[in-house]
């Protein structure tokens, strides 16, 4: 190799490794070059007490958690860690209720979970119920857990909960507000029915089965939203709720059982999703101000009386999938028009009912 060629090589190494160099410090500067991170602490709900909620923390240092407080729970953790930081981080404080006395617990040494059986008459207000009990998991409020229990107002549930048994909070008449968690699949028959001052009821995705009557004469209840995890509404499940203004069903739905919308005489306006294969009997009957009825395609079957008494209603379209539609599906409303899908489309008359 002549000295020129030498030359030209050794000038290529030498800036290869140069480059190779640099870039390599370059990245050292970009993954280690920051000196400082931002921590935020969320009280989610909780107040802060002293401390300070957003802190700047030197690469490999730890953050100081603030002193939190928040009613009727006590702090259980930070849902991240803020030590040794290395990046920026958001930490959530993590609260765990403290149960309201007078709640009884099922007995049983062997066992990691329980369940509440019983609640003295005399508690009242808000109640608590977290998710652990003598450190073993609540998995289920038994039948009749709380009935009756007329000076509640409202209630307090964790998720982790799966079942809420017949008559859990049947009578509960000052019972006004409380949201079902998104671990509970089963509400149990009459689990709230009477319960006439129930104003806000929140029912969480994951929810599978609203049982017969549970929230029967419901009184107070305004809207209803039923999540799209719900295959089953039960006879009854919100008959008698008289002050129902809006009802949101949601794609998931396979069946609504009889009268489960019986005499919710407010409601006007109605949307049966494409999901809902069968309306059983009497199930809507006696809507007096139900005005709007939409029917989809996917309906197979509206059984008997399942309008009835609708005296408001004055069109309904039933869509080609209907298979077996009632005589009686619409009696009372006396001014209605019944329209089928099929006809419409191909020009042929309307039907009196």
């Amino acid at each position: 190799m002549s000295h020129s060629a030498k030359n030209k090589l050794t000038i290529i190494v030498i800036f290869s490794t140069l480059f190779v160099t640099v870039a390599a410090l370059l990245l050292l500067i970009f993954f280690h070059g920051k000196k400082s991170y931002t921590v935020t602490f969320e009280l989610n709900g909780g107040t802060l007490i002293s401390g300070t909620l957003v802190q700047s923390v030197t690469r490999g240092q730890n953050a100081s958690p603030p002193s939190v407080t928040k009613d009727g729970c006590y702090f259980l953790r930070w849902s991240e860690s803020y030590r040794q930081i290395t990046h920026d981080v958001t930490v959530e404080a993590v609260w765990e209720y403290e149960t309201t006395p007078g709640i009884v617990y099922s007995e049983s040494e062997n066992s990691n979970f329980t369940e509440i059986v019983g609640a003295y008459k005399y508690i009242s207000g808000d109640v608590y119920i977290g998710a652990y009990h003598d450190s073993k998991k609540l998995l289920g409020i038994k039948e009749g857990a709380f009935s009756d229990c007329i000076d509640i107002t409202k209630v307090y549930l964790l998720d982790g909960l799966i079942t809420i048994e017949a008559n859990a909070f049947s009578g509960c008449v000052n019972l006004a507000e409380i949201a079902i968690p998104e671990t509970v699949t089963r509400i149990g028959d009459n689990a709230f029915s009477g319960c006439e001052k129930l104003e806000k009821l929140t029912l969480n995705e994951g929810l599978v089965e609203i049982g017969a009557n549970a929230f029967a004469n419901c009184t107070s209840l305004k809207e209803i939203v039923i999540p799209k995890s719900v295959t089953k509404i039960d006879k009854s499940a919100f008959e008698g709720c008289e002050n129902l203004e809006k009802l949101v069903l949601n794609e998931g739905v396979l069946e609504i059982s009889a009268n489960a919308f019986a005499n919710c005489i407010s409601l006007e306006e109605l949307i049966i999703p494409e999901s809902v294969t069968k309306i059983d009997e009497s199930a809507f009957s006696g809507c007096e101000k139900l005005e709007t009825l939409v029917l989809n395609e996917g309906l197979l079957e509206i059984s008997s009386n399942a309008f009835a008494n609708c005296i408001s209603l004055k069109e309904v379209i039933i869509p080609v999938s209907v298979t077996n539609l009632d005589p009686s599906a619409f009696y009372g409303c006396e001014d209605i028009v019944i329209k089928y899908a099929d006809e419409i489309d191909g020009g042929e008359s309307d039907s009196q009912q």
